[in-house]
């Protein structure tokens, strides 16, 4: 077979170079046939062949690119997928963080809330006892009221205050507690008019509301004020003596306006367990006060 192949060529060289040589009629066709069967023959024997077809590239290519579309559409919907995941993440977080806090807040609010009501029945408990104490001191002001009007019917009025003297004659002591049961107090003088409005006022001699009971030598109003504060004093010639000579072993330690002799416009210390009339003094209810 190669003797056909290289008497082809010879023949195909003739031809290259011009060559008219003519083959017998019917040669030329038996010896194409020839060459297409020396060439399929080394084709088959594996051997490599040059010849490349376009069209059969082409269409490789062309067949090829349809199936990357449908990778890159995954592609993009894995992508699209990841982002929406993680945006879920995200939005879950937050809405768990906005959760946790409502939460903290809420029992915060809980608390506050608890610790308000709290509070409020606490006030409200304690307005309820002053009003049980508003009504209590109405009711004492009212008895009070009702005393100290009924005896200063029989009194005397003077700048707003009310004087008026007991009918029976007591102790310092029982006289400061009677004037108290009429809701009022032993007169306190604080100056001297008002010495000398409550002189015209006793034809005989009265306890005051001043003493030195508690502490020897300092003298004392029932309201605790002292006297060496007011700076006004009434006292008789050589008075407070602390006499012990009329049988009381504490001595005098009261205070009345006059004694035994009268000069009732001065003040005198005397036994405290002497029995004398006393002269009370009350505040004045004002109209405009407010109950």
């Amino acid at each position: 077979m190669e003797g056909d192949i290289y008497a082809n060529k010879e023949i195909f060289s003739h031809l290259g170079k011009g060559s008219k040589t003519r083959l017998p009629k019917g040669q030329n066709i038996d010896m194409d046939m020839e060459i297409y069967a020396n060439t399929d023959a080394k084709e088959l024997n594996g051997a490599p062949s040059c010849h490349v077809d376009p069209s059969a590239q082409t269409g490789a290519e062309s067949s090829s690119a349809p199936h990357r579309w449908p990778q890159v559409l995954l592609a993009v919907l894995c992508l699209i997928l990841l982002c929406g995941l993680v945006a879920l993440g995200v939005l879950y977080v937050e809405k768990r963080n906005k959760s946790d806090s409502l939460e903290a807040q809420n029992r915060n609010l809980s608390v506050f809330l608890f610790s308000v009501e709290q509070k409020l029945a606490g006030t409200e408990r304690n307005l309820e006892e002053l009003l049980v104490k508003h009504r209590n001191l109405l009711k004492n002001f009212s008895d009070s009221a009702s005393k100290v009007c009924t005896e200063c019917a029989n009194g005397k009025n003077y700048q707003g205050k009310c004087y008026f003297s007991s009918t029976e004659k007591m102790t310092w002591i029982q006289s400061r507690d009677y004037c108290k049961s009429k809701g009022a107090h032993l007169v306190i003088i604080h100056n001297k008019k008002e010495q000398d409005f409550v002189h015209s006022t006793i034809e005989e001699t009265r306890w005051i509301g001043l003493s030195d009971r508690e502490t020897e030598r300092t003298w004392r109003w029932v309201d605790n004020t002292l006297l060496s504060q007011t700076n006004t004093t009434f006292w008789w010639q050589n008075e407070p003596d602390n006499w012990i000579g009329g049988g009381d072993p504490n001595g005098e330690d009261c205070a009345s306006m006059g004694d035994h002799n009268g000069n009732l416009n001065y003040w005198f210390d005397a036994s405290c367990e002497k029995k004398k009339k006393c002269v009370c003094e009350v505040e004045l209810f004002r109209s405009d006060f407010d109950l």
